[in-house]
């Protein structure tokens, strides 16, 4: 049966075998093809995913850079509401609004942002800051286009110098000009221990800037205030010269300063420097003190102990001086002394004064053929 079994005609397909080798080799081919798979499989996963992912990354960083609206400033705290009477309003229903979509926080803030900062690139052959090495710059964006300082420059700059315009007194007649000197009889004595008025008398006629009319007569009447209060180490009290009244009863206002015979400001006299109230009494606790002292050397024994007079005299004496060591000296000024009036700004009486001729052509003629240019004793205004 076997023989018949083997024996196959001519023509016929014989049996497709199923077992042995060709059955393991189509195994392993169909383990390779499906891991094959599996690997192209995961790599389109992987690559679709991070084809998804850019664009997505891309959008939203241009999201954030871009500002679609105009910019705004920084939202200010609301003022204080100001209540006024107005007439009332009868209400308006609100009409519902369409719902708005979250915006992003990112890009309201910098909307609202109060700077907006970016980097600007620096030019070439430019500093990147306009102040000096080491320091703060002035203009740290360089938004500026300062150039930078040149010394030479400066240097080479002059002094402006204002020109000034001459003018011409408008009456010399009726003018007293700033600068005259002007003496003075003291009518009071001063101290400087309190503040007061001081008044003088003026010792000749105080004539005009041409020389020709007595503006303040002889006796005129001078008042003036000192504040007192000498500083410590000093020898000269501040006087200001209020106001002159002439014998024939018109006043000018003087505000100018005292000087003395020779012209220096203020006035000299004699200090008082208080040498004994400032320090009298401290020298007498240490005389006692020091005659404590003997006397404790002298009745030293056994039943006599004095040894807290010494330190309590000290003490006493160191109290004493605090209490009077800055009592300010006095400067003393008897009356009768000369003084002097600095003018210190121009005096116009033409406000009070009109000049009138006096003589005529003819006797100004007269007077000044012989020679005689001296005019009358007494002038007229």
């Amino acid at each position: 049966m076997t023989e018949h079994e083997n024996e196959t005609l001519a023509g016929e397909r014989g049996i497709t075998p199923v077992g042995g080798g060709d059955n393991g080799r189509t195994a392993m081919l169909k383990r390779g093809f499906g891991a094959l798979a599996l690997t192209a499989f995961a790599f389109l996963i992987i690559w679709g995913t991070w084809k998804s992912d850019k664009p997505v990354a891309d959008s939203a960083r241009k999201l954030m850079i871009r500002q679609a609206a105009a910019f705004e400033p920084a939202a200010e705290p609301p003022a204080a509401p100001i209540t006024t009477a107005s007439i009332p309003v009868a209400p308006i229903a609100a009409t519902p609004a369409a719902a708005v979509p979250a915006a992003d926080q990112m890009l309201e803030s910098a909307r609202r942002a109060p700077v907006l900062a970016y980097n600007r690139p620096v030019a070439s052959g430019r500093p990147p800051h306009n102040g000096p090495t080491g320091s703060v710059p002035i203009d740290p964006y360089d938004f500026g286009l300062a150039e930078p300082r040149n010394e030479l420059a400066d240097k080479l700059k002059p002094t402006p110098i204002e020109g000034v315009r001459a003018a011409r007194l408008a009456n010399r007649n009726l003018l007293v000009t700033q600068g005259t000197s002007i003496p003075c009889v003291l009518e009071t004595a001063m101290s400087s221990d309190v503040a007061g008025f001081v008044s003088c008398v003026v010792l000749r006629d105080v004539m005009s800037d041409s020389g020709n009319v007595v503006l303040m007569e002889k006796g005129t009447q001078v008042v003036g205030e000192y504040r007192g209060n000498v500083r410590r180490g000093s020898k000269r009290m501040f006087v200001l010269w209020a106001r002159a009244k002439t014998p024939t009863g018109v006043i000018v206002a003087l505000a100018s300063p005292a000087a003395d015979a020779l012209g220096r400001a203020g006035f000299d006299g004699e200090v008082d420097r208080h040498f004994w109230e400032r320090f009298g009494s401290a020298l007498l606790l240490s005389i006692v003190g020091d005659a404590s002292s003997i006397g404790r050397q002298q009745l030293q024994d056994g039943s006599i102990q004095i040894n807290n007079t010494a330190g309590a005299t000290n003490t006493a004496a160191g109290i004493a001086v605090e209490q009077s060591i800055n009592i300010p000296p006095t400067l003393n000024k008897n009356q009768g002394e000369l003084v002097n009036i600095f003018v210190a700004r121009d005096l116009d009486f033409s406000s009070v004064y009109q000049l009138k001729r006096i003589e005529s052509r003819t006797q100004i003629l007269d007077r000044t053929l012989p020679g005689s240019i001296v005019g009358p004793a007494v002038v007229t205004k």
